[in-house]
């Protein structure tokens, strides 16, 4: 039986969702706005799940994110302290415990983007959106740990004696470019563990490699120059240097280095979208 070709299709939900259905004033602002902020709910909604789940049936819950950066500063600041004698203009505790919180914020956020896809294969087959809300869920979900770090932080800021400067309040700033420099990579993590699923564990090992080549243990003031040039040409060695500069001195000792973490931050953000976008088509074939 021969169909004519001047049948009317009906605008489907997944359509609608995505506001790619044809229909009269596609091009107006309040359907795009519309489309972006269902876009954005949904992005809210998986990140608050994704913080239930994580800390569901855990005796601790949410204090976990206190105990882990206590445990991991009593550690690292015993060895680097104590046995190597690393010392800074302030309290080495403090030194450590801040770079231990930007930090974890980034390996927590881009570890969790690992497996946001994979991981989500019965809802992805469920429901259509757009897929990579998956990865910028679990990143600003790492929000939540990150803030009561943050807490501890502050706190041992006035335990210390520790002055801070007006400068601070730069920081949200800086993290602006550092949530962006965690999407990126988190895009293309997300993206390339659907097809290589060793890709967790090869990040775990980049990660710690990367963690000693950034500033989050010891100050690079005390490096020679050529060194710490190659230091903080790494974005996340400047970002954290950057972050300690406007807290406890009142300025960027290195504003060179700030233009190096902002090209690296657009690059890699803009690289993962659209690494994404090239593999987001397959994701129906291997999962």
């Amino acid at each position: 039986m021969k169909v004519s070709k001047s049948v009317h299709v009906e605008e489907s939900p997944r359509d609608h969702f995505l506001g790619t259905a044809p229909k009269a004033g596609t091009g107006n602002w309040r359907a795009m706005r519309r489309q972006w902020g269902l876009w954005a709910e949904l992005t809210r909604n998986l990140a608050v799940r994704d913080v239930e789940t994580r800390y569901k049936h855990s005796m601790l819950g949410l204090y976990w994110a206190i105990v882990n950066p206590l445990v991991t500063a009593a550690i690292f600041g015993f060895v680097f302290g104590v046995i190597f004698h690393v010392s800074s203009k302030i309290p080495y505790v403090v030194f450590m415990l801040t770079g231990i919180t930007f930090w974890n914020f980034f390996v927590n956020g881009v570890m969790s983007a690992v497996g946001s896809i994979s991981g989500n294969a019965a809802l992805l087959a469920k429901i259509y959106f757009p897929r990579i809300v998956l990865p910028t869920a679990s990143v600003l979900a790492r929000f939540i740990d990150f803030f009561f770090s943050l807490l501890v932080l502050i706190v041992f800021i006035f335990i210390y004696h520790t002055p801070i400067y007006w400068t601070s309040l730069w920081i949200p700033v800086i993290l602006v470019l550092q949530v962006f420099f965690t999407l990126g990579i988190g895009y293309l993590v997300a993206a390339l563990n659907v097809l290589y699923r060793d890709v967790n564990q090869l990040m775990g090992l980049i990660l710690l490699v990367w963690m000693y080549f950034s500033p989050v243990m010891y100050p690079v003031t005390n490096l020679k120059p050529s060194l710490r040039s190659i230091l903080l040409m790494n974005p996340m060695g400047s970002l954290l240097q950057m972050e300690r500069d406007v807290i406890f001195t009142g300025h960027l000792q290195y504003p060179l280095f700030a233009w190096v973490a902002l090209a690296w931050t657009a690059f890699v953000f803009l690289a993962g979208i659209s690494l994404f976008r090239r593999i987001e088509p397959l994701f129906a074939e291997v999962m």
